[in-house]
């Protein structure tokens, strides 16, 4: 951050007022005027009035003055903010995608077992008939297993909330045709 005496110089710069002019018109020598931009000189609030007039500014402009290089380094922090902003967000992706794999194998190994669940509850062959006692058991065994995954992550992953809204339907699913199956068996 640029002093005041800092600022007046690099505005003087900036409008391309020489020294000699500036000097002349705080009615003091080029010398004098010299020592009030090295800043062995304060600003004083009449003389930061006058310069004020010939700078064509008001005296908050040049109080609030940034140099170029000033405008460069608040930015290059702002960008520096921004780009640990969007690490941490990649970080948070990264934890997704980790999820997203772990969940893709959880579905394989529970639509693997569901699938052989089903082969051993509907046989092709019509021998191993399965009563509904034991399908519910086999059934609570499942899914207490998802379930207790699903609590695990619920609040950290979109998918794992995505995969218990299935789970849910899967059961709701299951249900009814355990109790049509179990119907066509009582008659």
């Amino acid at each position: 951050m640029q002093t005041l005496n800092e600022k007046v110089r690099a505005i003087r710069l900036l409008k391309g007022i020489t020294q000699e002019k500036a000097g002349q018109h705080l009615g003091t020598t080029k010398a004098n005027y010299n020592r009030i931009e090295k800043g062995h000189v304060d600003v004083s609030p009449a003389k930061l009035t006058k310069l004020a007039e010939l700078f064509e500014m008001s005296r908050e402009e040049i109080q609030n003055f940034q140099s170029e290089k000033d405008q460069a380094v608040a930015e290059v922090d702002q960008l520096k903010q921004e780009a640990d902003q969007l690490k941490q967000e990649i970080a948070r992706l990264k934890g997704y995608i980790s999820q997203a794999d772990d969940l893709l194998t959880e579905s394989q190994t529970f639509f693997s077992y569901f699938f052989q669940l089903l082969l051993h509850v509907f046989p092709q062959d019509g021998e191993n008939a399965v009563s509904l006692s034991q399908l519910n058991q086999e059934w609570s065994k499942l899914v207490s297993y998802s379930l207790q995954e699903y609590e695990a992550h619920r609040h950290e992953s979109p998918l794992g909330i995505a995969k218990q809204r299935d789970l849910d339907s899967a059961v709701m699913g299951m249900r009814q045709q355990f109790f049509h199956h179990n119907k066509g068996k009582i008659q």
